[in-house]
């Protein structure tokens, strides 16, 4: 048997959470998929998964042993690049905001693939904040928080927040001419979830700060909705300038309140600290850095260290 194979077969069934899912991962078959984990389970003398003809779940024993098996790949990994050179291949698991990841580095990530024809990218969209290591991602766009933990931040973009609506909806309202003049009930809101209030928009203009709570009929927890509701007509929006920049650019919004200055929003690519950081990971961090839109780009390019939430 050959155990890092078997044990790259365990950690693709871990990971997509079923034998036809590992099998498409790794270009197996099912039934070499199967074999790989029964000698596995055989030579380790014990049942690393639960299956049945509709779930896969992982015992006690294969909870343990799935992070030693990251390790152990990783370090398999990381010695054929230090014999291999700087060519990134293998597969990349990377983690980016939703939003961020539709309107900006979906689009980009053809050109990435292209790039490194040695490497797979699998590309998970979420906006939680959790262990990278322990969900098995290599690399991560994160927005200002960074959980606990050493982890390399490089930070790479900034950007703040605009009011914008349709200019429909402005041609019949009118344009306000300072935040205090927005109608709270006009306002779109963002939530955390159902049982989160609304987000507050921020304003300042030298000493003066001004508070808007919006409390409009729509309430969503995604800016990509808020952005369609604001073009179909339904209100003001208040969202990070690089996620409201294509319809802004397209016509479909217009910004108002440009002279008020708005809370920012730092993005970092995030990596676990590690003594080695793999040729994969860096390609990634280089080409985010270069992803997100040159006119808005406020970042410095230096990697950063931080421990915090």
């Amino acid at each position: 048997m050959d155990r890092l194979r078997a044990m790259e077969v365990f950690v693709a069934v871990a990971e997509a959470g079923s034998l036809a899912g590992a099998a498409a991962r790794l270009g197996l078959s099912a039934p070499t998929v199967t074999a790989q984990l029964q000698a596995l389970e055989a030579h380790l003398r014990t049942t690393l998964l639960h299956r049945s003809t509709r779930s896969l779940r992982l015992t006690p024993e294969g909870e343990a042993f799935l992070p030693r098996a990251r390790e152990i790949l990783g370090a398999m990994e990381e010695a054929e690049a230090v014999a291999g050179g700087d060519a990134a291949r293998g597969v990349l698991r990377i983690q980016v905001p939703i939003a961020v990841g539709h309107m900006v580095l979906a689009p980009a990530l053809a050109a990435f693939a292209a790039a490194h024809p040695g490497l797979r990218v699998v590309t998970i969209l979420g906006n939680e904040v959790d262990s990278l290591a322990r969900r098995g991602i290599d690399v991560a766009i994160r927005m200002d928080e960074v959980e606990t933990g050493d982890l390399v931040a490089r930070p790479v973009y900034r950007s703040t927040h605009v009011v914008c609506a349709a200019p429909a909806f402005l041609a019949r309202h009118g344009v306000p001419a300072h935040p205090g003049a927005i109608d709270p009930a006009q306002g779109l809101a963002w939530v955390a979830d159902t049982g989160a209030p609304p987000r507050a928009w921020r304003f300042q203009r030298g000493v003066e700060r001004v508070v808007v709570e919006p409390a409009g009929p729509l309430a969503f927890n995604s800016s990509d909705a808020l952005l369609n509701a604001a073009a179909e007509g339904g209100g003001f929006c208040y969202v990070l300038g690089l996620l409201a920049h294509a319809h802004l650019r397209d016509g479909r919004l217009r910004a108002v309140l440009e002279e008020w200055e708005t809370e920012a929003q730092v993005f970092y690519v995030a990596y676990p600290k590690a003594r080695f950081t793999a040729p994969k990971v860096r390609a990634f961090a280089d080409f985010a850095a270069r992803a997100f839109p040159d006119h808005l780009r406020q970042a410095p390019a230096s990697p950063i260290r931080i421990r915090r939430r």
